[in-house]
């Protein structure tokens, strides 16, 4: 393909732009996603996942007492 005329360039621009465009929505894309994964203090799903692993500990903890206060252990 030979670059003859003013819309081969137009369209080679074209396309180098979409796919830069693409590149950069991946990239804003990727970055949102990993600050989902980072503690901020309570909004995040890895603070989610915090709380509920905590909670699980707790409730855990609190079943094998209950177990052990009643002679239930199996």
């Amino acid at each position: 393909m030979s670059i003859d005329n003013p819309a081969d360039v137009a369209l080679l621009i074209t396309i180098a732009a979409g796919i830069l465009a693409g590149v950069l929505w991946l990239i804003r894309a990727q970055v949102a996603l990993l600050r989902e994964f980072k503690p901020n203090g309570g909004s995040t799903t890895r603070d989610a996942l915090n709380r509920i692993e905590s909670d699980v500990r707790d409730l855990r903890t609190r079943l094998d007492n209950h177990m052990d206060n009643h002679g239930g252990r199996a």
